[in-house]
C-alpha cells in the first residue's frame, strides 16, 4: 500500500479515478440527528442532506460509479444525497456493507452503544490510538488489515465505488496506516474520507480526502 502524502479535495477525485484502474472512496456520513435517548440509528438533518448534495456536486464527472453504505440510516441517506447531488446514473441499488458498520471495530454492537450512552467514546479512542487496543474493541492492526482487504479485494461491479461509513472507521484506517496522525482536535469532520486508487501495476495508493483541502474545520469525535 503506497501512502499519498497530500490531502485530496473531492474535486480532484474524478481526474485521479480516470487515470486509475479502480478507485474506492470511503466517506463519512453527513450531519446526523442526535444519538440521545438510545436512538443509535438517526437519519440526516435537513442541513446534513443539503451538505451531502453539495459534496456530490464536487464529485461530478466520476464515471462508472457504484454506491454502498453501512447499514445505518445516516450513511444510506448520505449515499443517496451524493447520488442526487452528482446526478450519478448508478447501475445498481446502494449496497449494504456490514464490514464498514460503525460497530465493526467493536467486539459487539452493545460495546459501542454502551460507550455512547456512558459518554466514554473520546476516552476509549484516546487509549485506542495510543496502544491499538481498548476494552470491547478489536485489535486495531487486525481491523485495518481486514478493512483494507475488503476495500481492495471486493468486486463492486463498477470501476469506481463510493462507500459511506463512520468517522471512527475512517480515522482508524488512516491513523494506523500512517496516512495521517490525527489528534483529538483534528480527527473528524463531515464528509471526510479515505481515497484508494489502484495503479496499472495493481498497487494501491491511500490518501486522506475532504471536500476542500484548503478549507477544513476540525470537529470533535462524532460517530
Amino acid at each position: 500500500m503506497n501512502i499519498h502524502p497530500e490531502i485530496i479535495s473531492f474535486a480532484e477525485i474524478p481526474a485521479l479515478a480516470e487515470k486509475s484502474r479502480r478507485s474506492v472512496l470511503l466517506l463519512r456520513h453527513s450531519i446526523r440527528e442526535s444519538l440521545v435517548n438510545g436512538n443509535y440509528d438517526p437519519g440526516l438533518t435537513a442541513e446534513g442532506r443539503q451538505y451531502a448534495v453539495d459534496c456530490g456536486k464536487l464529485l461530478t464527472g466520476l464515471k462508472d460509479a457504484g454506491f454502498g453504505a453501512s447499514p445505518r440510516r445516516r450513511t444510506i441517506e448520505t449515499a443517496q444525497a451524493l447520488i442526487d447531488g452528482g446526478n450519478f446514473q448508478t447501475p445498481q441499488d446502494i449496497r449494504l456493507c456490514p464490514e464498514i458498520y460503525d460497530h465493526s471495530m467493536f467486539e459487539s454492537p452493545q460495546a459501542l452503544e454502551e460507550a455512547i450512552d456512558n459518554g466514554t467514546i473520546p476516552m476509549l479512542f484516546r487509549q485506542y490510538f495510543a496502544t491499538g487496543k481498548a476494552e470491547g474493541m478489536k485489535d486495531a492492526k487486525l481491523f485495518v488489515a481486514d478493512l483494507l482487504n475488503f476495500l481492495t479485494q471486493t468486486r463492486f461491479n463498477t470501476k469506481n465505488t463510493i462507500l459511506c461509513t463512520h468517522d471512527i472507521v475512517i480515522v482508524t484506517l488512516l491513523f494506523f496506516s500512517k496516512v495521517r496522525l490525527f489528534t483529538p482536535d483534528d480527527w473528524c469532520g463531515y464528509l471526510q474520507g479515505a481515497a484508494l486508487f489502484q495503479d496499472n501495476d495493481d498497487s494501491w495508493n491511500l490518501a486522506y480526502t475532504v471536500p476542500d483541502a484548503q478549507k477544513r474545520q476540525p470537529y470533535s469525535l462524532f460517530v
